[in-house]
């Protein structure tokens, strides 16, 4: 008996290390993953059907992590399937996932009568990257490229700046996507909670119940709220763009962009020609009525603004509908800044040798006699802002130029996010008859000193204008600024 008893305890070690073992081995089969790299566009309609169904298919398997990258509302991601068509052979369009070198689904019918093939793959926790294929236990989220979205069943992981990250938040953020996500909340973590936000795809959007921001990245997730640690020593905050990703840094729209084309735009002879001629027909008509004087030319502005807000919401819905078309919008920045160049080129052509009716840069000669008739019968502060909205169609082809340029960048923003940008422009682009107009009114200058200071200085006028938009040209094409 007794020796029975001494091999049970020599045995019961190795029992309980088998014991131990396969405990192990059942935890980390429970934590393998299959990782899918999915290309997609809000307002593809292949998309609007293939989308819908791979977030329900994530929902329905926690072993399911997709990278997504959406390409037509956030430009900076496009350029990114020319880099992975190069690596993994996915093609140009879109929807599009795949899974390693080989395996790819392309079209809404490939992706819902084949992706659930892919869930049990046998390349478990091999991640896609633009750098090949990664175990993920060697995985750095941070060289990510672009501004991905992660999924995963009750989770989300949204890159929203290039915010360099220290050790312990990439930990934090793989872990957030990766770990069970109770043990995840129940620790403390580095972020500040934050109100969550709708995320949108082709075809639906979701809500999640929490969000944590932590350095660029916004988690959101369901379930359990998360404590935050509240003594945190980050590291050092630096904002960096990576060289080898083309359009990522540069923001489509900045201020100073949109102060450099409205300068550029206002000093423009056509327009301002165009005001003196009115302020001679009202004038004239009302020689000594300067209050008449001021409330036209004021109603003339006011139209003039009107106006070219409509024309700027019709140019920047030209380009989302040009945007459908991946290339045009992968290069629409630089094709943007392009054409600033060249409208830069032909105002400097001008100072050089003065062509009055120049393309691209003042009135066409046989459209002025119509003006000037037209104008010639303006007699009251109405009928300047009726004649505000109509000159404006016979004063587009010498200032669309730079206008066109802003509404190609306006057109990765909403409707709304760009009116502010809209009015900025435009109450530039109006302010040297903004001034004329109060220095006729206070008699500082007549009208035909002012018709005359612009005659002689007509050149330089186009080579102010010229310089302006060649270096906003050569700014948009490098992504200065």
């Amino acid at each position: 008996m007794k020796n029975i008893l001494k091999k049970l305890l020599l045995v019961l070690p190795f029992l309980a290390m088998l014991f131990v073992g396969n405990s192990v081995y059942a935890q980390e089969s429970s934590t393998e993953f299959t990782f899918a790299t999915y290309f997609t566009g809000i307002g593809c309609p292949h998309c609007s059907v293939a989308s819908p169904f791979i977030k329900e298919t994530i929902a329905e398997n926690s072993n399911l992590i997709v990278i997504e990258y959406e390409i037509y509302e956030d430009t900076r991601n496009a350029p990114l399937i020319y880099d992975y068509n190069d690596i993994y052979n996915i093609g140009l369009g879109i929807p599009v996932i795949t899974f390693n070198y080989e395996d790819s689904l392309a079209g809404d019918t490939d992706i819902k009568n084949n992706l659930k093939i892919f869930l049990n793959s046998p390349d478990s926790n091999q991640v896609q990257t633009l750098e090949g294929i990664v175990n993920l236990e060697d995985f750095d989220i941070s060289k990510l490229g672009g501004f991905p979205r992660i999924y995963r069943k009750d989770r989300i992981a949204i890159k929203q700046s290039n915010n360099s990250l220290t050790d312990n938040q990439k930990k934090e953020i793989l872990s957030f996507i990766t770990s069970n996500l109770s043990d995840w909340t129940s620790e403390k973590q580095e972020g500040e909670i934050v109100n969550t936000e709708i995320v949108k795809y082709p075809g639906g959007s979701i809500e999640y119940e929490h969000a944590l921001t932590v350095n660029g990245w916004l988690l959101q997730w369901n379930g359990d709220i998360v404590n935050t640690k509240e003594e945190v020593d980050p590291g050092e905050d630096v904002v960096y763009c990576d060289e080898e990703e083309e359009n990522v840094c540069p923001e489509p729209v900045s201020i100073t962009k949109v102060l450099g084309l409205a300068l550029a735009d206002s000093i423009n002879p056509c327009a301002i020609s165009v005001l003196l001629l009115m302020l001679v027909a009202i004038t004239t008509y009302n020689p000594k009525n300067r209050k008449q004087i001021l409330f036209s030319a004021g109603a003339f502005v006011l139209a003039v603004i009107v106006m070219y807000m409509v024309y700027g919401f019709l140019i920047i819905k030209a380009f989302q509908f040009l945007q459908s078309i991946t290339i045009i919008k992968t290069y629409l920045y630089k094709g943007l800044g392009i054409v600033a160049a060249i409208l830069g080129i032909l105002e400097i052509k001008d100072f050089i040798k003065y062509k009055p009716g120049s393309v691209g840069t003042e009135m066409p000669m046989f459209l002025r006699p119509k003006v000037q008739n037209v104008i010639s019968k303006i007699t009251s502060p109405m009928g300047a802002f009726g004649l505000g909205l109509f000159v404006t169609l016979f004063l587009l082809p010498c200032t669309i130029g730079p206008y066109v340029i802003l509404g190609g960048m306006l057109s990765a923003l909403d409707y709304l996010k760009s009116v502010p940008y809209l009015l900025i422009y435009n109450v530039i682009f109006v302010l040297p008859m903004i001034v004329i107009s109060l220095v006729v009114f206070f008699g500082t200058k007549g009208i035909k000193d002012i018709s005359d200071w612009k005659d002689n200085n007509v050149r330089k006028m186009h080579l102010i204008s010229g310089i302006a938009m060649c270096i906003l040209g050569i700014i948009m094409f490098f992504g200065l600024l």
